[in-house]
């Protein structure tokens, strides 16, 4: 019958899907058409922006050019103040300079403000303190005219000019909008700095010529003479090809040659007067033209980074052009392929939800109730196909369709898992335990009545084989969640508890235990922790060679007693050992290690056993280079031999310790694999009383049997030396 679904107000789905197609349309179509014009005008900001750096050009170097040529001339007047000589302190020569300064300023006035327009706020400030800085020249002139400013005040107040101008280059370099752009203006910015110094150290050579210098004004002649040096070697190498050899020709020419050669002498002859045979003009004269040739390089790079401004500004406005208009176009086109799209989804996911919603609420339920009714279901025929084609629409429809299969199949599965796998496991191991359990009664049959010491021997081979047997069988029962059918009421001795594990291994005679604490074991616990022993003893004496001991040990720890198990053998590669200590940290699903290339059916036991009680294993590399396993067991297992069945069992189960500390004779009694303790607290049902006359008789059975023990001790040496023992290189458990 079909199912009503309430009734809600609100858009259908067709709406909703429309409005969510539309809106982001709509909003990209704003989106564009501001981002359009945020380009352009971006675009255009920049392409201006770089006219006019390059329309600055000009200017700004003139006005460097002028108000170097001013400065000097103030250097060479304060110098010689009343000299008559017109060639080199002439007020004419002054006033022609300081007129070309005052007409370069006022054409440098009118490119500033143009360029203030569209500059950042720090080079828009640089732009004003130089223009008014240069509006207050005939303040500072008067001053010097009049001696209020000597030479070497009016020197600095002109360096702090031109360093103006300096932080207005520098301001276009970090102002650039393009990385390429600002690295090739701060070439040319390093190119000024060099011209700067070398006009700065020709203004204090033509004081020191003329009238001698002290020791600081000294000082900032040679400063200036090897930073100008300095900064223009620096800079060679980010120069164009054009401006390298530039550079070089200018080195090769007399005029270098004599400048460097003037300023060596002055260098060389101190803070005083040029020498007597100092050929002034000439080196005046070179000073100029190596000054001019490091001001045209500085030009000839502004230019270079002017003009790639440019071209890259003009690239800009019309990426920008061309990126709004694809931005409105693709606007306009998104809101139509929207409205025709969002119209066939709406179709197509009212059909698939009417299909889905049939299947949820109908089929699947109905196929559900038949598995749980224990009936078969045919999944092809019975189980419906959605099929919406290939695209994200189909795939939701084929997920939805892999879902349901895979929750039917899944159910299936486990009703199958859960009703014959457990079944199974049980079946065999309860088979498989009553079998062992009649085995055994049968083995201590013929062992009271065998006196023979080979016949023995056999016959304890065959009672070792039946209770590793009946190991095997209670893995079967762990591995399916069971408890095996061994339990004790009391608390056992530790070192009982390991004897036992110890006995109930294939090679115990290689088994040495050493110390161990004198603690108990909680009975509910005793029967698991013996199979984990005795799984790992077994475990390192498979993976060991035949010769070797597998030592067991044990002391307290902090939170319960360390029990480690380590053997001789080759160890366990890294990885493999994280893999097996992975999964006794956290045991995996029975089916995932049925499906493991390598299943270690022995380990997963003794990670199910110790999940069970709150037991910490894990596997360590030994320091002989073997296996050490280390067991912690936790407090609430320990009762610390309060209740203790009775004092630990000497010998060794298994068999009688003979003389000089030699192994064991074989010699199997009725449960002698568990220590004497372990039998005395097994539940009465287990242990029931024994007439006097059977010991009696037994006592005298266990005579002779010793008295032919003692006879065959050569021989059952010699057979357990010659005795074929496992390879240690085949696997374990």
């Amino acid at each position: 019958m079909p199912v009503h679904q309430p009734r809600r107000s609100g858009a259908t789905i067709g709406t909703r899907v429309l409005f969510i197609a539309l809106v982001p349309s709509l909003a990209v179509l704003v989106v564009g058409a501001a981002l359009s014009t945020y380009l352009v005008r971006q675009g255009l900001a920049a392409n201006g922006f770089a006219q006019d750096v390059r329309g600055a050009l000009d200017p700004i170097s003139r006005f460097v050019t002028d108000t170097q040529e001013e400065r000097r001339l103030t250097m060479l007047r304060g110098a010689a103040p009343g000299a008559a000589d017109a060639a080199l302190t002439g007020q004419d020569q002054l006033d022609t300079a300081r007129r070309r300064v005052d007409d370069s300023l006022a054409a440098l006035s009118g490119t500033a403000d143009r360029l203030a327009d569209g500059a950042p706020d720090g080079l828009r400030r640089s732009l004003t303190f130089l223009t008014e800085s240069g509006h207050g020249l005939p303040a500072i002139r008067q001053q010097i005219d009049t001696g209020v400013l000597d030479a070497w005040r009016a020197y600095h107040v002109y360096n702090d000019l031109l360093d103006q101008c300096g932080a207005v280059i520098q301001g276009i370099a970090r102002s650039a909008a393009d990385a390429e752009v600002g690295f090739e203006q701060m070439i040319s910015y390093d190119l000024f700095k060099s011209a700067e110094a070398m006009s700065r150290s020709h203004a204090m050579a033509v004081r020191a010529v003329a009238s001698g210098l002290d020791g600081t004004q000294f000082h900032e002649l040679a400063h200036q003479l090897g930073m100008y040096h300095e900064q223009i070697e620096s800079v060679v190498p980010r120069m164009t090809e054009q401006e390298r050899s530039g550079y070089a020709a200018l080195k090769q020419t007399l005029w270098w040659t004599t400048l460097v050669a003037g300023d060596n002498s002055l260098m060389n002859r101190g803070p005083s007067t040029a020498p007597a045979n100092f050929d002034v003009v000439q080196w005046e004269s070179a000073a100029r033209q190596v000054g001019d040739g490091l001001m045209r390089l500085y030009v000839s790079h502004s230019r270079y980074g002017a003009n790639l401004a440019t071209d890259k500004g003009s690239a800009t406005l019309r990426t920008s052009i061309t990126a709004g208009a694809a931005i409105l176009v693709f606007g306009v086109l998104s809101i139509l392929v929207a409205l025709r799209l969002s119209r066939k989804l709406v179709r197509r996911l009212r059909e698939l939800r009417g299909e889905t919603l049939d299947v949820a609420h109908h089929e699947l339920p109905r196929m559900v109730a038949t598995i749980r009714s224990g009936n078969r279901i045919d999944l092809d025929r019975q189980m419906r196909h959605l099929d919406y084609g290939g695209d994200e629409v189909g795939q939701v429809a084929d997920a939805f369709n892999t879902a349901q299969r895979t929750a039917v199949a899944a159910a299936v599965r486990e009703a199958e898992t859960r009703q014959g796998v457990r079944s199974v496991f049980l079946n065999i191991a309860r088979r498989s335990q009553v079998i062992v359990h009649r085995q055994l009664q049968v083995l201590d049959e013929a062992e009271r009545t065998v006196d023979d010491p080979e016949h023995l021997r056999t016959l304890f081979q065959l009672d070792h084989l039946a209770t590793r047997g009946r190991r095997n069988a209670e893995n079967l029962i762990i591995l399916a969640g069971e408890q095996p059918g061994r339990q004790w009421r009391h608390p056992i001795p530790l070192r009982d508890v390991v004897r036992s594990a110890v006995a109930e291994t294939e090679q115990y005679t290689r088994v040495q235990v050493t110390s161990l604490p004198e603690v108990s074991v909680a009975g509910a616990a005793v029967a698991d922790i013996v199979h984990l022993i005795a799984e790992l003893v077994d475990n390192g004496a498979a993976f060991s060679p035949r010769e070797s001991t597998v030592e067991v040990r044990g002391n307290r720890a902090g939170r319960g007693v360390l029990v480690q198990v380590e053997d001789q053998g080759l160890g366990i590669e890294e990885p493999a050992l994280t893999e097996i200590n992975q999964m006794l940290h956290e045991p995996p699903d029975f089916n995932v290690m049925a499906l493991s290339a390598e299943s270690r059916v022995g380990l997963f036991v003794v990670a199910r056993l110790a999940a069970r009680h709150g037991i910490k294993v894990s596997l360590r590399e030994s320091d002989f280079g073997g296996t050490c396993a280390v067991v912690l067991i936790p407090a609430d297992r320990i009762a610390d031999g309060a209740d203790s069945a009775g004092p630990s069992a000497e010998p060794p189960p298994g068999g009688v310790r003979m003389i000089g500390g030699r192994p064991p004779l074989p010699r199997r009694e009725r449960q002698t694999n568990l220590a004497a303790q372990l039998v005395s607290g097994l539940p009465a049902e287990e242990t029931g009383p024994v007439h006097p006359e059977d010991e009696r008789l037994r006592s005298e059975r266990r005579r002779k049997t010793m008295t032919a023990f003692q006879q065959g001790t050569r021989q059952g040496r010699g057979g357990s030396q010659t005795g074929q023992w496992p390879d240690p290189n085949r696997r374990g458990v």
